[in-house]
């Protein structure tokens, strides 16, 4: 065997191992979220924070913020958040948006100001956020990683991965969240009738959605 075909058979190798990887990975988030066993809390039972997700929303890169500065025009502006995380203010400077809630900036904006203003009042808001990745796993047709709005919800998720599997449970569907010490939990027909908590709940960036 000549060194160029040793090395094609090194490289299929380590992209076989590299795949093999990933469908391991999904398996066990699929075992590790489907058991019978384990903590779940109805979406019904979450308070409203919890479900839309508004203490945990973080600005992220390429979202576009908008930064007003109460009677304040020329001060006020839309920032784009650049892939190095941060954002230009006029005469306040350049700040770090990633990571941070809305509020926590606009507080960083409002102290920078207060140099050249008596009493700054700053909200930041955001008007465009970048898509999310949310994982499907377990009984539906195309389990995988999907491209999402924020805040879509549960049945969106869903309709991504080409609906349930013939064998999924219609009322044993779960959304897992780090920030929530428990597994959510859904009744497809009450997704696909409108129910207010269960199309309310916004579906977050890393959530995954699991159907047993």
């Amino acid at each position: 065997m000549t060194r160029k075909s040793e090395g094609n058979m090194s490289v299929h190798k380590a992209r076989f191992g590299a795949m093999l990887l990933v469908v391991a990975s999904l398996g066990l988030l699929g075992a590790a979220g489907c058991g019978g066993t384990g903590a779940f809390t109805w979406v019904s039972e979450l308070p409203r924070s919890a479900a839309t997700g508004d203490q945990d929303f973080l600005i992220r890169d390429t979202d576009t913020v908008n930064v007003r500065v109460y009677q304040q025009d020329a001060i006020s502006t839309n920032q784009r958040v650049r892939p190095d995380g941060k954002i230009v203010v006029p005469m306040a400077g350049e700040f770090v948006a990633r990571g941070k809630k809305p509020s926590e900036l606009a507080k960083e904006i409002e102290a920078k100001l207060k140099g050249v203003l008596v009493t700054p009042v700053v909200t930041v808001s955001v008007e465009q956020s970048a898509q999310i990745t949310v994982s499907v796993v377990g009984q539906v047709r195309n389990a995988g990683a999907f491209q999402m709005d924020p805040g879509s919800s549960v049945l969106h998720a869903l309709a991504s991965a080409g609906g349930l599997s013939d064998y999924a449970s219609e009322d044993k569907i779960f959304v897992l969240r780090r920030s929530l010490p428990q597994r959510v939990r859904f009744r497809f027909a009450d997704l696909r009738n409108g129910d207010k908590s269960s199309i309310g709940f916004g579906l977050q960036a890393g959530d995954v959605v699991v159907v047993e």
